[in-house]
């Protein structure tokens, strides 16, 4: 998590120095920080999605032979993306400020679990970071909002909501059929759960 966290905010530091004019100034938000994040964290998501769809068969069908190896690299690098987010680019939304937030909070849950996948909430969380990865494509749009490219703009656009739509909403049904019929959690747990992730599906939907 920690080397990681280091790798992606070397990597910021790198483009912001050697490769600025790609990476232009449009407002008070989408500034130069707000591109390069977005731009590395498509990137990474985009890689977890094949190791990360195996994790997911793994979750779903045989949650009790996933390893700590196995769950906790996949994890570090989900929740590096936002830590090093959250260190480099200070100046984001509220909503993607608190989503940063939780998903930190998320991973320490899961380690302090030692990520076993049949007791807790770690096989949850774990299904929820992967299927996020699948939505890689929204980080690019927004890396590359109000550039003059409006054609690619407009084709990655396309393309990003309906796998966002897409992955949203698996998530979404899939933490609730966990939530009800899978997981032995108690009331109280399950109830601090689900306003940890509303702040996540609030940015989502934001």
């Amino acid at each position: 998590y920690l080397f990681f966290t280091g790798y992606f905010y070397g990597s910021y530091l790198g483009l912001e120095k050697y490769m600025p004019e790609y990476f232009p100034d449009s407002n008070g938000i989408v500034t130069r920080k707000y591109r390069i994040v977005n731009a590395v964290k498509s990137l990474a998501l985009a890689g977890l999605c094949i190791p990360g769809s195996i994790f997911i068969y793994n979750l779903v069908y045989y949650p009790e032979t996933v390893t700590f190896n196995d769950s906790n690299w996949i994890g570090a690098i989900y929740t590096a993306t936002d830590a090093s987010a959250l260190l480099y680019n200070r100046n984001c939304h509220k909503s993607t400020l608190f989503h940063h937030i939780v998903v930190q909070l998320f991973y320490y849950y899961c380690y302090f679990m030692n990520f076993h996948m049949v007791n807790g909430l770690s096989r949850a969380i774990g299904l929820y970071c992967v299927y996020s990865s699948w939505a890689f494509l929204v980080n690019l749009r927004l890396s590359i909002r109000y550039l003059d490219y409006p054609k690619t703009e407009y084709y990655i656009n396309e393309a990003a909501l309906y796998t966002y739509i897409t992955s949203c909403t698996i998530n979404w049904v899939t933490q609730l059929y966990l939530m009800i019929f899978v997981l032995n959690i108690n009331y109280f747990i399950n109830i601090l759960y689900l306003l940890a992730l509303s702040m996540t599906i609030r940015d989502d939907l934001f």
